[in-house]
C-alpha cells in the first residue's frame, strides 16, 4: 500500500473538501513502510522535521498556515537526499 497525498482546502464550517490531483501525485508519499522507516527516522527527527514524522504515529493534516514551512522541510529532506 502506498501513501496517499490529497490537497484539502477548509471549508467555513471547517469541513475538509478534497481537491483534484495531477496524475502521479496522489501516491507520492511513498510506501505505507515509509511512515516509520523514512518519514519517522532517527534521521529525519535530526534535521529537525516536525511535520513528516508525525506520519510515524498517523495521518499528516497540512493546514494552509503550515504549507510555507512544510515546504521548507521537503526541501530540506531533499538537500539530504543523499
Amino acid at each position: 500500500m502506498s501513501l496517499l497525498v490529497e490537497v484539502f482546502v477548509r471549508e467555513q464550517d471547517g469541513k475538509r473538501r478534497i481537491l483534484d490531483v495531477p496524475d502521479g501525485v496522489y501516491q507520492s508519499g511513498g510506501f505505507e513502510s515509509w511512515r516509520t522507516t523514512v518519514w519517522g527516522s532517527v534521521f529525519v527527527r535530526s534535521l529537525g522535521a516536525r511535520f513528516l514524522p508525525v506520519l510515524a504515529e498517523g495521518d499528516l493534516y497540512v493546514e494552509a498556515e503550515d504549507v510555507p514551512e512544510f515546504r521548507r522541510e521537503v526541501a530540506l529532506l531533499r538537500s539530504r537526499l543523499d
